[in-house]
């Protein structure tokens, strides 16, 4: 069956071909008649990859009253990212028809500018839940002619703890408009939200409902031993240096120190995770997005509502807490009919935790094994001095934890620290070179710019 089978008429097709989309998947060829001839609410319960985007955003654009300049469609989303890539879909298929807006509203961002853009015409509103919030105590926007409210994600936005802003939200829209809820998986929060506010008589739509997991995902774990675990990880890493993945943490401490310890590594990562501000943040997914960067190493949270086309592989650096963490965790990869690859790093120990995943998701893990690379010949320490110490703040054991937490060395790698006035040094492994310099690049510390030298005479020239 074609988009034109579904009912899509040719301004919307012609926009499809340009893209060069040409077959529906399965949850657009329930989804897509359903909204264009029906008005009862509708929970879809599909993969993460599967287009629900599209599902939704298609047969929207086909049933807005373009000549009516009202807000007509509210989508819900759980991150700038998502929401970003929401109204960038309802850009691309509108691109034929006759002056139907969409506008992003989201957190982090200067809310002045988002109420001015509301009040040129906008047929379609994509919003993170606190957001919005903020748009209606200011009676920045009028959801009064809504049709259409659609959760994307909606398992995400519970795991966000967006629970009490949804509510808010739905209470405030008037009644008899069309509900429709995504979600990958179906907590009860999500099933509160349902009982709670959608109609009886509202459709399910389930694709693939015994299969929690995307099956063109190949799950595989990595059994390391106790105190190799970076050298395995990047053992694993040497054998796709030419590809690009995500690589989870529990942890914002973890995720940033792991990206740290790869600095100078022949696979370029960066991390993403709480502490960033927004403006970094968008820094490191334009590189990742650009494939100016292979690997992001980012938390569950950071990295909620990313998409990133032709992903290789998702490394699991950290089990997740839960199981439905597993399933949108691996669907950052094998997205639109490709293939991928999940890895778990566990211990011994921790196989009975990957088997509970293989039960609650009903899949199964492959174990595998990679070749350790080469130790570096062993170097005589090297000693780096850098223009800073008592004058800036570091003592002894300060400029130890600032090289632990700043560059990704372990305490066992630093010996013989010595702090001055304005300099201090310090002995390290060979092999860290590189790494140390990267990672302290543009530095700047009581508006001093860092500077590594190991030349011990230069580098009393550079410390005023």
């Amino acid at each position: 069956m074609t988009f034109y089978d579904l009912g899509l008429n040719e301004n919307i097709l012609q926009s499809l071909q340009e893209n060069n989309i040409s077959e529906p998947t399965d949850i657009q060829l329930q989804a897509i008649p359903h909204i264009l001839s029906h008005d009862t609410d509708l929970v879809a319960v599909a993969q993460t990859g599967t287009g629900k985007t599209a599902a939704f955003c298609l047969p929207i654009l086909q049933t807005i009253d373009y000549k009516l300049p009202k807000i007509q469609a509210l989508v819900l989303v759980p991150t700038r990212e998502l929401g970003q890539q929401v109204a960038r879909e309802f850009f691309l298929f509108s691109k034929h028809l006759p002056r139907v807006f969409a506008e992003a509203v989201y957190g982090g961002a200067p809310i002045d500018d988002q109420i001015q853009r509301l009040k040129r015409t906008t047929h379609v509103v994509v919003a993170t839940p606190g957001r919005l919030l903020d748009l209606l105590d200011r009676n920045a926007l009028n959801l009064q002619d809504l049709k259409y409210l659609v959760l994307d994600e909606a398992d995400e936005m519970m795991n966000m703890g967006f629970k009490s802003e949804i509510d808010n939200i739905l209470r405030s829209c008037k009644k008899g408009i069309t509900n429709m809820l995504f979600t990958a998986t179906m907590p009860g929060d999500v099933k509160q939200i349902i009982q709670d506010y959608l109609r009886p008589d509202f459709v399910e739509i389930h694709i693939n409902a015994e299969e929690f997991v995307n099956q063109k995902i190949e799950h595989q774990y990595l059994i390391y031993k106790q105190g190799e675990k970076l050298d395995y990880l990047k053992a694993y890493l040497h054998e796709r240096k030419d590809q690009r993945g995500i690589m989870f943490c529990r942890t914002k401490t973890a995720a940033k120190r792991l990206a740290k310890q790869l600095a100078g590594f022949e696979v370029v990562a960066d991390a993403l995770h709480g502490n960033l501000n927004q403006e970094m943040r968008d820094k490191v997914m334009r590189g990742f997005k650009k494939n100016r960067i292979n690997l992001l190493v980012a938390t569950d949270i950071a990295a909620r509502g990313i998409d990133v086309k032709d992903l290789d592989y998702i490394i699991h650096y950290h089990l997740p807490e839960k199981a439905e963490y597993y399933t949108h965790r691996s669907g950052r990869t094998a997205r639109a009919g490709k293939s991928g690859i999940s890895v778990c790093l566990i211990k011994t120990e921790d196989l009975p935790e990957l088997k509970a995943i293989e039960s609650d998701l009903n899949i199964q893990f492959a174990e595998i094994g990679v070749k350790l690379l080469p130790e570096p010949k062993v170097a005589k320490p090297i000693t780096l001095y850098m223009n800073m110490g008592f004058g800036q703040g570091f003592t002894k054991n300060s400029m130890a934890d600032f090289l632990v937490e700043e560059a990704g060395l372990s305490l066992s790698d630093i010996q013989n620290v010595v702090v001055e006035d304005n300099r201090s040094y310090f002995d390290v492994p060979a092999k860290f070179e590189q790494q140390i310099t990267i990672n302290l690049k543009g530095f700047k510390l009581s508006h001093r710019n860092l500077k590594l030298t190991l030349d011990g005479e230069r580098s009393k020239r550079n410390i005023y």
